[in-house]
C-alpha cells in the first residue's frame, strides 16, 4: 500500500471546505481518502493557544515545537556532560 502525501494547499482547502459545513464523510467520498484523514487534518490545524506576542498556534506548531525543545535539551545534557 502506497501512502499518498498531499500539498499544504491542498490539505488547508478541504479544512476550510470542512469549516464551511461540509462533511468529512462527503469531503473523503468527494476526493477519496478515509474520512478519519479529514479529523486528522482537522485536529492538527486547531489553535490551542496564542504565543507571547498574542499570535494563535495550531496543535502541528504546538507539537513541533515540543519536538525542538526535547532536542534542544538532549544537545545541552550531552554538552553539560562532557565539561
Amino acid at each position: 500500500m502506497t501512502v499518498k502525501k498531499y500539498s499544504f494547499e491542498f490539505k488547508s482547502s478541504v479544512v476550510v471546505f470542512y469549516n464551511e459545513g461540509r462533511s468529512a464523510n462527503v469531503l473523503a467520498n468527494e476526493y477519496h481518502f478515509a474520512a478519519q484523514t479529514v479529523t486528522g487534518w482537522m485536529k492538527k490545524t486547531k489553535i490551542v493557544g496564542t504565543d507571547v506576542n498574542g499570535k494563535p498556534f495550531s496543535c502541528a506548531e504546538f507539537n513541533a515545537i515540543q519536538k525542538e525543545v526535547a532536542k534542544l535539551k538532549e544537545e545541552n545534557e550531552i554538552v553539560s556532560r562532557k565539561n
